[in-house]
């Protein structure tokens, strides 16, 4: 048990030493409910829709044996802003890799939903799942002509909701993952609303969005034990049988 334990923290202190920003392809998708769906890479800059303007969305990718992604959203309300519009932004991001002491090793995937406080006159709704996916992704991320995607890894996390102001702690969904491959990818689908609590609707200058954190945390496979060793084992009662005969005798 000790053994196991030292290795464990041994092999936790090797990937954690270094952290490594992730080089991933990252493809986002933006829609607004009932409107068309536009698929960029990288980042998106100044987006518009009915009823979102300038539309900034930024991410964060750290690979190891914690692996993470934050995603940013910022979006201004238009004057006359229908309260049933909906945003949602996908985001994949790929080329997340584990060290290989975590290779086929559980993991658990932890889901976050922040959102910003920066309105008047409603409350500002951010919600996020993640779901992770096996490498390689067909398509993938390097292009905007349809969504990348792949064989899920596990079940998606349940859905984390945060609404600001007044929305209180936002809790933090997980899933879990049997065994993890050496390299992978993370899926956000995020959605941004607002709830309208003004007659005269949300204020100029609000802005909504806010922040998206999925994280994953692996666990170093289990090692099974060398064949020598195991012999060594099952020779034990023989040679106890053997003193006692002997003793006997």
């Amino acid at each position: 048990m000790i053994l196991r334990k030292l290795r464990w923290l041994a092999a936790v202190a090797l990937a954690l030493a270094a952290p490594a920003v992730s080089n991933a392809g990252i493809q986002i998708l933006v829609q607004e409910s009932g409107g068309p769906t536009q698929i960029f890479t990288g980042s998106v800059v100044n987006y518009s829709t009915a009823n979102f303007t300038e539309i900034n969305i930024g991410t964060t990718p750290n690979s190891g044996a914690i692996s993470s992604l934050t995603t940013t959203v910022r979006a201004t309300p238009v004057d006359g802003f229908n309260p049933a519009a909906e945003l949602t932004i996908t985001v994949i991001s790929d080329d997340f890799t584990v060290p290989s002491a975590f290779e086929n090793g559980p993991a658990t995937v932890f889901n976050n939903a922040a959102a910003s406080s920066g309105i008047g006159g409603g409350s500002n709704v951010l919600s996020n799942t993640t779901q992770l996916f096996a490498l390689p992704l067909s398509p993938g991320t390097g292009q905007t002509a349809a969504q990348a995607t792949g064989t899920a890894l596990g079940s998606a996390t349940a859905t984390a909701t945060d609404t600001r102001p007044g929305g209180g702690v936002s809790p933090t969904t997980t899933s879990n993952i049997s065994g993890m491959p050496g390299a992978f990818a993370i899926q956000q689908t995020i959605t941004v609303r607002a709830d309208v609590t003004d007659p005269n609707g949300i204020s100029t200058g609000s802005t909504l969005g806010g922040s998206a954190s999925s994280l994953v945390v692996t666990t170093p496979a289990p090692v099974p034990a060398p064949p020598a060793l195991l012999l060594a084992l099952a020779a034990v009662p023989a040679l106890g049988l053997r003193r006692v005969l002997a003793k006997k005798a």
